[in-house]
């Protein structure tokens, strides 16, 4: 992937200080529920006036789920209360690798790696290249850099839900903001194709089938291991593998 130019605006370090709201402020578990209250346009708003962060993300990070499909096509309470299931039982959230370009990495998603035994371990698969953006054109709207997840090859092992993934393909897009521990991702969903080269086009740049929210500071990996896990065993990590570019 070829990188873009950063913007030239103020750009913050993932450790400043100005970043963390403290007590009181968004988590990815406040986001979480702000979905099926119904109030997704406070979500966009967010998104779309993100702050400008000068790399990617690295390491671990805690994550929820949130569905925003068009209610007019299915049940939006059904499918929020499925999302909200399946992301609370058979996803964490990501995991970001360190890379000698801090523009351009890949990683994994925290996921069960049994789809019919719930109490099989976390393990990281889903794979995903990763690049921080100056913009893009189904985020029109937003004011800040943006991270993509490309999943044009999401295999890692013969896991079910990378095979099930690979049919039903889709791109993220995340932005970040404030947040009670740090800076925390708000992203979204699109379904549509890659092409041979990797580049994805969307079914319909107009329709975000789902939300996530993901939060690499410790204090939030500490909430979800202390508030937000149901004992399962997690594969993890160690050391972090590095990308050369």
């Amino acid at each position: 992937m070829a990188t873009l130019p950063l913007r030239e605006e103020c750009t913050y370090d993932h450790d400043d200080p100005i970043l963390r709201t403290g007590e009181g402020g968004l988590t990815v578990w406040v986001l979480q529920k702000m979905a099926p209250e119904k109030r997704l346009k406070e979500i966009d708003d967010l998104f779309d006036n993100g702050i400008i962060l000068n790399s990617l993300p690295v390491g671990m990070a805690a994550g929820s789920g949130a569905s925003t499909f068009d209610p007019k096509l299915i049940d939006e309470k059904l499918v929020n209360d499925w999302v909200s299931f399946w992301a609370g039982n058979n996803w964490r959230g990501k995991i970001f690798f360190s890379s000698n370009n801090t523009r351009v990495s890949q990683g994994r998603n925290r996921m069960r790696s049994s789809l019919v035994n719930p109490r099989a371990p976390f393990v990281p698969m889903f794979k995903f290249e990763t690049m921080l953006l100056d913009s893009h054109v189904l985020a029109p709207r937003a004011k800040s850099n943006l991270v993509i997840l490309n999943y044009a090859h999401p295999s890692t092992k013969p896991y079910l839900q990378e095979r099930l993934c690979s049919k039903l393909q889709a791109v993220d897009l995340q932005v970040a903001v404030k947040g009670n521990y740090g800076p925390l991702y708000i992203g979204k969903t699109w379904f549509g194709k890659y092409d041979q080269s990797g580049k994805f086009t969307a079914n319909d740049p107009n329709k975000v089938v789902a939300g996530y929210f993901l939060d690499f500071n410790e204090g939030a990996l500490e909430e979800q291991r202390e508030s937000h896990l149901d004992g399962s065993e997690e594969e993890i990590l160690d050391p972090l593998p590095h990308i050369d570019y």
